[in-house]
């Protein structure tokens, strides 16, 4: 089955141009945050979908690290080829109007995208022709079918400005980088110098829109993205450290105040067999 899956790495400073020619294309954040064009400001919560005949250039959307992207093109062939008697991917695909639709999927669901995606990428290096054929056709399927079933459950993506000048709008768009970053360290001058707004007027506002302090509200998306490594089998040690958290004293203290009890007890409770609701008091 044809198509084309890599993955690409985007430092500080680069400059990546990306086209799509008579296929599909498909672009998943794996890392960090970049800029496709001037309209979008992408994470690891966004898709973006490139019909036929797209040009689009990447660049780094902020902080130190370098990003990592993910694309992945089909023909129109492919996409047609795994179209089902209910399901005309290319019909359905061709619904949005825009040549280039960005949206904001569930988080979950992109994890699994992501997943297939890098298992498309390893099988173009596979050795073993055992079922590679059919192990190719599948993957390719439940990739196309779950991207279909993410753009239609996500809302459409909302260009972000960035300027101070719509408090909302800006505000998502912090949101949106703090979960890009939150292995970095991320301060309160790291925000000022990306967004271009005082210190004073960001502690301001974010508390206004979420009741929570700046550093409050990272550490709690941090023990979020912790809670699911547990969930996933990682070790404690994993844990806080693919969590961004510096020690694991640090991890440990905020764990036990947010949720009281420590993740190792977190990790005993997910064992633990659900309650028979008849037997409940």
């Amino acid at each position: 089955m044809d198509y084309s899956a890599k993955q690409l790495p985007l430092g500080p400073r680069d400059r990546i141009r990306l086209a799509t020619g008579e296929e599909y294309g498909f672009l998943l954040v794996v890392h960090g945050m970049l800029r496709a064009g001037e309209k979008w400001l992408l994470g690891a919560d966004d898709l973006l979908v490139c019909r036929q005949r797209q040009t689009l250039e990447l660049a780094h959307g902020g902080g130190k690290s370098p990003g990592t992207v993910l694309w992945v093109r089909f023909p129109l062939g492919t996409v047609s080829a795994c179209s089902g008697p209910e399901t005309d991917l290319l019909r359905a695909f061709g619904i949005n109007p825009s040549p280039v639709a960005a949206v904001r999927a569930q988080s979950q669901r992109l994890m699994l995208i992501k997943s297939l995606a890098m298992q498309l990428i390893s099988l173009r290096s596979e050795e073993d022709p055992l079922a590679l054929e059919l192990l190719e056709q599948s993957t390719v399927r439940m990739f196309l079918a779950m991207t279909l079933r993410a753009c239609a459950m996500a809302d459409p993506y909302r260009p972000q400005p960035r300027h101070w000048g719509d408090n909302r709008l800006a505000l998502d768009q912090v949101f949106r980088y703090i979960h890009a970053h939150l292995t970095e360290e991320i301060t309160l001058e790291t925000l000022e110098q990306e967004f271009f707004v005082s210190r004073h007027h960001l502690i301001r506002d974010f508390k206004k829109r979420t009741g929570q302090t700046v550093h409050r509200y990272i550490v709690k998306a941090r023990l979020d993205l912790c809670r699911q490594y547990i969930a996933q089998g990682y070790s404690i040690t994993e844990v806080y450290r693919m969590g961004g958290f510096g020690g694991y004293n640090h991890f440990f203290r905020a764990f036990k105040q947010a949720y009281g009890m420590t993740p190792g007890e977190y990790r005993e409770s997910l064992k633990a067999p659900p309650a028979d609701p008849e037997t409940r008091t």
